[in-house]
């Protein structure tokens, strides 16, 4: 990747921490995260040779490899738009990281031999209940993010991003 990607809209959409983006760009970037990852998954690591698509392949896995920063770079922007703090961010993290150790925990419980039936059910209740909330929590933000009109006008992030171009200018200019 040069510095005229990143310098361009897509490569801002996706890298930056920096801004505004409106629900039309929140949904474009959470399509790409997502369909870049799925397809380096579908890769599954497999080296593809020859010429210009065996490079195409090398940056989707790069993306794919960067892909949580992707994702918190859009939510970010996105929270910006609506004058939050992209600190918000932070708590679709940490329920996911809660999931993911009590699911790691009841994963470890069901493999062990010596546990008592009681820990095995505990953690298997604490492993769904916090996965529940995890989804809850993610559906939540989907909504909230891909569906709430920011803020009009400019706010402490930056100028509208769905206002028109010549108000972007008239206000940098001032």
């Amino acid at each position: 990747m040069n510095a005229s990607f990143y310098r361009s809209s897509k490569g801002r959409l996706l890298f930056t921490l920096r801004g505004r983006i409106h629900r039309t760009d929140f949904w474009l970037g959470m399509v790409a995260v997502v369909g870049v990852t799925t397809l380096a998954i579908l890769l599954h690591g497999r080296r593809v040779s020859g010429g210009a698509l065996g490079e195409f392949f090398t940056i989707i896995t790069v993306i794919a490899v960067l892909s949580p920063y992707c994702l918190t770079a859009v939510v970010v922007k996105r929270l910006h738009d609506l004058d939050k703090s992209g600190w918000h961010a932070l708590v679709l993290f940490v329920a996911f990281f809660a999931a993911g150790l009590a699911a790691m925990a009841h994963e470890g419980l069901q493999q062990s031999q010596i546990t008592l039936a009681e820990w095995r059910d505990f953690w298997t209740t604490v492993s769904y209940v916090s996965a529940g909330l995890a989804l809850a929590l993610l559906a939540y933000l989907l909504v909230k993010l891909g569906f709430t009109r920011g803020t009009l006008g400019s706010n402490r992030f930056g100028p509208d991003p769905a206002a028109p171009v010549e108000e972007h200018a008239a206000e940098e200019a001032a």
